[in-house]
């Protein structure tokens, strides 16, 4: 059976050829979902936005109706569910309009679209379903719209052309350009009286509707072609350069950009606009397309006046007057000749390339005050410093992040690579090397010059050859094109020469920025690179710096390669990487006890500052810069452990510790393996955290710092390894010797710890008081990490009591201060504990949302606790479906995973799932006796015996006595081992031992 969904107009269904229309039901609205993004939707943004109004349970309850009503169309039964999420793989007209867009077919891609996506399936009162929808029509409008107002200049015969911009008008009756469009159509098809009456209708409408008059730039187009009559097509004021379309001069994008300058000039009464960007950004082709757009506007038309062969600023006279047709004679003077020929005229004039040109401002205040009626816009590297000039600062085109591989065309600095690489090499195809197009646009940055240059290597290696070329260097992007001007020949060329008319302090100042990572404050620059603040102001006006929108200056990164070379790597480097890794791990050390508190503001510099950071760390540890190193390496562990960078972290401090200047001091590399050792931890890697850990304390060479650090770090281990009396003696001392140091906030976390002791021994009273007073002092000292890590113990001490509703108390405070902080680590505990929550209320849909969002968290950060945790969750979710294969393979991924990291309480807990599938397979007895090996066992908790036990009493009947065949390890491995015989052979032994 051959379907297709179309979804341009009303949605209807083709099945072998016959096309249905689909009434609007809920559940044709999730199918549609599932086909649009032909991909797996989470079940939770089903829910989400078609039932938006209702309670999370309530919303997953209709989800599952909608889905069991599809049972009744049995071209629906390609609904496939995985976990928490659905897919629905059909072909739909829309993909089939988004791959003719992507493979250039413009014609197919215009045919495609017959109507208004999804027409009739508005829905009013449901806001999100209303949102979501509008943005998607939108999406595709914008898409259309720009694609046919394209191809118009493609097609030959008349009538299509006046059939297709009518569509345009049609879409949307206030569009300008497809006005323009229709009317030049209608007036190359000879159509005078339609255009006239085609102009009539939008004028009329403009004022009956919104109450307003046709712009002054549509008027002046009007204008010129009535007078014209039949010739209006030869009345347009002809552009100097010619006007370039994006067919022609490869112009991408910038439709922001243009909106924006149309408004400067048309709206705003600007009358000298810059626009200001470095070499290769493109401004002489949005200049071009400024005056193609705009010139219709004034009355006289424009002109484009090319100043990059100049010498003088005194041949801009006569280069303005060549090219605006002004004719000069005798001696006088050619600029007040030039005054003469525009002083009644109303135009544009673009004078591209202006920065070399000294004088060249004094000119144009001139032209401006004796032509009052002419508007200039420019192209330069460096401002002009006038007091009527209106910058506007160019940057890279937007680059896709790897996310948006799928949607490379929607960005446009991929658009133009793939647009120019597919002139050298016809048969290069986007989607089979989208990752390298991302990455090569991410290394250059968006700049057009660049993405161009590198392009046209694809005639002779692959995206991926280009991307490990740009990594090493900018080789490629120093090769010249001969096709080019000299000045554009590569990127090398254009940064030449702006490095050519630097002074020797901005000079300096460049180069040894180029150290810094990810962008960098004033301060940062006075103190690596000894740049002032003229100097800075310099290198922003010449366009080699520039702000950001949150006020930290950056290089562009190519900027930033060019000047690295120039900077080399003897003395000059060596002092300019000294005084970066001093000053970027001094203001670091200052942040230790507000990072170590995750707070707000330290967190959110740290994660600006990181990339430096980690350049300035790895400088200082083989540099021999090791002050800068002791001081600075616990508010690096903090930063890292809070924002779920655990291998990153431990992958510097090791690579610290190793290196020869660090090695000689035995302490400090003491102090940062202490501190390797404890991110070890967070990726469970407790043999090595353990080893790590006892051998610093038996060489005796830590201090204060790393011997506590060792101590907290074996006490946790420890614990999670179910060796509660080993646990108790570390924290115990790392308790008493924090207080006798006044260390309130590790006496606290020791307090806390000790406290899960407690639980595990069944005494909750005790713990409770314990983690309760550990929570007021986190509070106090506002240490926002240790409050949601201690809400989550306390929460799990609620929980094992059966407070159901304290429990989730707990941990919906903690997971709030985890999203508003950005603590990742925590998060995934607390996500896991709200997954178990759902579960023990019989809110399976809940639980599976809760465990996939731990999952999902898990497997970025590599946190495989967690992930063990959750295989086993999903495993008694599964069972409670009546999906046992489903369940006895998640058994067997959560213990295989267990016994790899040894965690006790996982290996224990995942006894219970196991007997709970048993029992289902109608085994209750082998699953009162796999219950009865875990609750018996020496390391099981009180707390855990506690659950297993409840299980068990609502199975009916006491604990099996005697021992049986089967050990608890014997079960352990063969429910890993026997999962996909259904433990067949483990319940013939289990029989046996009866």
């Amino acid at each position: 059976m051959a379907i297709a969904l179309l979804l341009f107009g009303p949605p209807s269904i083709e099945i072998d050829g016959v096309v249905q229309a689909l009434p609007f039901e809920r559940r044709h609205q999730l199918l549609l979902i599932l086909a649009l993004r032909r991909g797996w939707v989470p079940r939770s943004e089903l829910a989400a936005l078609l039932w938006p109004d209702q309670s999370d349970k309530l919303a997953y309850t209709n989800v599952r109706k909608a889905l069991h009503r599809l049972q009744d169309l049995p071209w629906a039964q390609d609904v496939e569910a995985q976990g928490n999420a659905l897919s629905f793989a059909v072909d739909t007209d829309v993909a089939a309009f988004e791959t003719a867009l992507r493979e250039g077919r413009s014609a197919d891609a215009i045919a495609r679209r017959r109507g208004e996506f999804l027409a009739g399936f508005d829905d009013p009162a449901n806001e999100a379903w209303t949102a979501w929808l509008q943005q998607e029509r939108e999406r595709l409008r914008t898409l259309w719209r720009g694609t046919a107002l394209d191809h118009l200049g493609a097609i030959a015969d008349p009538q299509l052309r006046i059939e297709l911009s009518a569509q345009l008008l049609a879409q949307d009756a206030f569009d300008e350009a497809a006005l323009r469009a229709h009317g030049e159509a209608l007036l190359q098809a000879g159509q005078l009286a339609r255009a006239q009456a085609v102009w009539q209708e939008f004028a009329t409408r403009l004022r009956r509707e919104l109450d307003v008059e046709p712009s002054v730039e549509l008027r002046a187009w009007h204008e010129g072609w009535s007078r014209a009559g039949r010739h209006a097509s030869s009345s347009r004021p002809v552009m100097a350069g010619g006007p370039a379309t994006g067919a022609r001069d490869g112009f991408v994008g910038r439709s922001a950009e243009l909106q924006r300058i149309g408004t400067l000039l048309r709206d705003d009464g600007v009358r000298l606009l810059t626009l200001l960007g470095p070499g290769g950004v493109g401004k002489t082709r949005l200049a071009r397309r400024v005056l193609d757009e705009l010139a219709a506007g004034f009355a006289d038309g424009g002109a484009f006046v090319p100043l990059e062969d100049l010498t003088d600023a005194a041949q801009i006279a006569n280069r303005v007057a060549r090219e605006c047709g002004v004719a000069l004679s005798g001696r006088t003077d050619a600029l007040e000749q030039v005054i003469g020929g525009l002083k009644s005229r109303r135009m544009l004039l673009v004078l591209d390339n202006v920065e070399h040109l000294a004088g060249a401002a004094q000119l144009l205040v001139r032209l401006l005050q004796a032509c009052p009626s002419i508007a200039i816009v420019t192209t330069s590297r460096v401002r002009l410093a006038l007091d009527d000039e209106q910058l506007f600062p160019l940057h890279g085109l937007p680059v896709p992040d790897l996310e948006d591989q799928d949607r490379l065309e929607a960005f446009d600095a991929a658009r133009l690579f793939i647009r120019t690489a597919q002139r050298v090499e016809p048969a290069l195809v986007p989607e089979a090397e989208a990752a390298a197009i991302v990455e090569i646009c991410q290394l250059v940055d968006g700049l057009p010059l660049a993405l161009e240059l590198a392009a046209a290597w694809t005639r002779a290696m692959s995206c991926d050859a280009i991307v490990e070329e740009l990594r090493r260097g900018t080789e490629l992007l120093s090769t010249s094109d001969p096709a080019r001007p000299a000045r554009q020949a590569s990127v090398a060329a254009v940064f030449e020469q702006s490095w050519s008319h630097l002074g020797d302090a901005e000079r300096r100042a460049l180069a040894a920025l180029s150290v810094c990572r990810g962008g960098f404050t004033a301060a940062a620059a006075r103190q690596v690179a000894g740049a002032s603040a003229p100097v800075l102001a310099s290198l922003a006006d010449r366009s080699l710096l520039r702000k950001d929108e949150g006020g930290r200056l950056q290089l562009h990164p190519l900027v930033q390669q060019f000047a690295a070379d120039k900077l080399g790597q003897g003395d000059a480097h060596r002092a300019a990487a000294d005084a970066h890794a001093r000053h970027v791990l001094n203001r670091l050390a200052l942040l230790a006890e507000p990072l170590r508190r995750a707070d707000r503001d330290a967190m959110r510099e740290t994660d600006l500052e990181f990339e430096n950071i980690r350049a300035a760390w790895t400088h200082a540890a083989h540099g021999g810069l090791t002050d800068a190193l002791g001081r600075s390496a616990m508010a690096l562990t903090s930063h890292c452990d809070h924002r779920g960078r655990i291998s990153e972290g431990r992958g510097l401090l090791r690579d610290a510790a190793d290196a020869p200047p660090v090695a000689a001091d035995a302490r400090l590399q003491a102090r940062l393996r202490a501190y390797a050792a404890h991110l070890a931890y967070r990726l469970d890697r407790y043999d090595e955290a353990i080893a790590e850990a006892e051998s610093l304390l038996a060489a005796g060479s830590v201090d204060q710092r790393a011997w506590l650090q060792c101590q907290r770090l074996l006490g946790a281990t420890y614990l999670q390894l179910g060796q509660p009396d080993r646990s108790r003696a570390h924290f115990q001392q790392a308790h008493d010797a924090a207080v006798e140091a006044g260390d309130t906030l590790s006496a606290a976390g020791m307090l806390d710890n000790l406290a899960l002791l407690e639980r595990n021994s069944g005494r909750y009273a005790e713990a409770l008081r314990m983690s309760q007073s550990a929570l007021l002092l986190f509070r106090r000292a506002g240490a926002q990490a240790n409050i949601a890590l201690c809400l989550n113990h306390l929460g799990t001490l609620y929980l094992v009591q059966q407070d159901l509703d304290r429990a989730q108390a707990c941990f919906d405070e903690g997971l709030a201060i985890c999203e508003r902080e950005g603590l990742i680590g925590t998060k995934g505990h607390l996500l896991a504990n709200r997954a178990d929550i759902a579960l023990r209320r019989g809110d399976l849909d809940g639980a599976g949302v809760f465990g996939q969002r731990a999952i999902d968290l898990a497997r970025q950060h590599g946190y495989k606790g967690i992930h063990a945790w959750m295989y086993l969750l999903s495993a008694r979710v599964a069972v409670c479906r009546h999906r046992l294969r489903e369940a006895r393979e998640a058994i067997r991924d959560g213990l295989d995973m267990a016994l790899e990291l040894g965690l006790q309480a996982l290996l224990t807990g995942g006894m219970l799932p196991l007997a709970e599938v048993l029992e289902a397979q109608g085994e209750r007895d082998a699953a009162r006796e796999v219950i009865g090996l875990a609750a018996t066992h020496p390391r099981t908790t009180a707390s855990d015996r506690d659950e297993l036990l409840r299980v068990l009493d609502g199975w009916g009947g006491p604990l099996s006595d005697g021992p049986g065949r089967l050990t608890f390890d014997d079960v352990l491995h063969r429910a890993v081992v026997e999962a996909d015989a259904a433990y067949a052979p483990m319940l013939a032994a289990l029989r046996g031992s009866r």
